[in-house]
């Protein structure tokens, strides 16, 4: 009796599958899932279905594997005699179902019994609308590096001197198909640029009457006339290959090395659920791209005084803002004031609500205006390194470094990630950029 009910459990959690199939593809019944999904089994389970014999599905769950469809001449003769009397107590006794079940859920479809279904983050986010990045642990600033107290010290440290040596917040309304980024009449060490892309306009809640930006026009900013010699740009290229590709074509153009690519993953821990499709998108888009390029002579196992390098990571991850809502996070901030020690940044397409210390924002979105030439140069002049922040000698002692290049002077050979060309005018692969002679880059 108890083989009995457990053999009918495991038909009626089968045909609870079926149904929650069928509702996910929109089949009315499940006995029509053979016509959506066009497989030899479902019409194999509803004939023997019909018939009154048990699924396929059901034999599955009882034995933990699929039956071979081709059967020997022996296990031929056996399937088709008949079972001697007072042997069916025992076959019953053999059919033991010793497959581990996991009762609580009801998300199970077909395909994904496992053993562990936890672990099946797509299915899940097909039944629930939950991401799979939902389910990445300590990925805020507060509680990152909890494990690791020394670089958690040095972030407190950094952001305790990128505080004490910030300018003051500048910011300028300018509208840019008049005003010319050159009129700045400065240099900056840190270029960001967020602009509100074309493709942003069909993305839902968004408002469009506002200024979108083509390509075209982004290009035709003037960002060699406010690029100090060395110097980083940072830019956000959207979600499409298309962006990618214009993006890094702009890089090229404003005379930049692309050397990373900041990856912007959206959770929906808050508001789970499927999203419409971006216009030309067949996969629904939960990621954004920073582009970062490098211009001028960069070496990480040389200039520290400009950049501390591997104390932040290329991806961040943050609840996916509300509907219509263009904003990026605030945690691409940190990452260009942890990195470079410049203090003349650049913040272009700014609006009013991420105007920051230690930045000149201009853009057409904003409302007011307070920004003077002369007052913004005189933050600086004070002595020829008074753009830095400047390191202590804690800093200095915490902050990830690269080894010291081991080739000398004029010498052939690889060297570590930087920029193009060996140390010296030496002939050599390395750094943020590629082969070159003499030219430098970041090692």
């Amino acid at each position: 009796m108890s083989n009995r009910k457990g053999l009918q459990a495991l038909k009626d959690r089968s045909e609870q599958r079926r149904k929650l199939l069928a509702k996910q593809f929109g089949v009315t019944d499940a006995d029509n899932l053979s016509k959506v999904l066009n497989t030899r089994d479902d019409a194999e389970e509803k004939s023997k279905k019909d018939r009154g014999g048990p699924s396929d599905s059901a034999k599955r769950s009882s034995t933990g594997s699929v039956p071979s469809a081709k059967k020997g001449p022996a296990e031929a003769v056996s399937s088709s005699s008949p079972t001697p009397p007072g042997k069916e107590g025992k076959k019953e006794e053999e059919q033991v179902y010793t497959e581990e079940v996991y009762e609580g859920s009801q998300t199970f479809l077909k395909g994904t019994q496992s053993a562990n279904p936890h672990n099946d983050y797509c299915q899940h986010f097909v039944n629930t609308g939950q991401r799979p990045q939902n389910f990445i642990r300590d990925v805020g600033m507060g509680d990152r590096f909890e494990e690791y107290p020394k670089l958690k010290e040095l972030i407190r440290l950094k952001d305790e001197l990128i505080a004490s040596t910030n300018s003051p917040p500048m910011y300028l309304k300018c509208d840019f198909d008049t005003f010319d980024v050159g009129e700045l009449s400065a240099q900056f060490d840190v270029i960001y640029i967020d602009p509100p892309l074309e493709e942003f306009r069909h993305r839902p809640g968004v408002v469009a009457n506002q200024k979108f930006f083509s390509w075209d026009e982004i290009l035709r900013l003037d960002i060699p006339a406010v690029a100090a010699h060395r110097s980083f740009l940072f830019m956000w290229a959207g979600s499409t290959a298309d962006g990618l590709h214009h993006g890094r074509q702009c890089l090229r153009e404003w005379g930049f090395r692309r050397c990373e690519d900041i990856c912007w993953i959206k959770t929906n821990a808050t508001k789970p659920g499927s999203i419409s499709l971006e216009h030309g998108a067949v996969l629904q888009r939960t990621k954004e791209h920073c582009l970062m390029g490098i211009k001028g002579t960069v070496r990480r196992s040389t200039d520290g005084d400009f950049i501390h390098a591997n104390v932040d990571l290329d991806v961040i991850i943050t609840e996916e803002p509300e509907q219509g809502n263009l904003d990026k996070p605030e945690e691409i901030f940190h990452i260009m004031e942890h990195f470079c020690l410049g203090r003349r940044r650049l913040h272009i397409f700014g609006q009013d609500h991420n105007v920051r210390p230690g930045w000149l924002s201009i853009g057409p979105q904003l409302t007011n205006s307070n920004h003077s030439k002369e007052t913004y140069r005189s933050y600086f002049n004070r002595s020829a390194s008074d753009f830095l922040t400047g390191c202590s000698d804690e800093i200095e002692r915490l902050r990830p470094k690269s080894p010291p290049a081991k080739m000398g002077a004029g010498q052939r050979g690889r060297g570590g990630r930087g920029g193009r060309g060996g140390p010296r005018g030496g002939m050599g692969r390395g750094g943020f950029g590629g082969r070159g002679r003499g030219r430098g880059g970041m090692s």
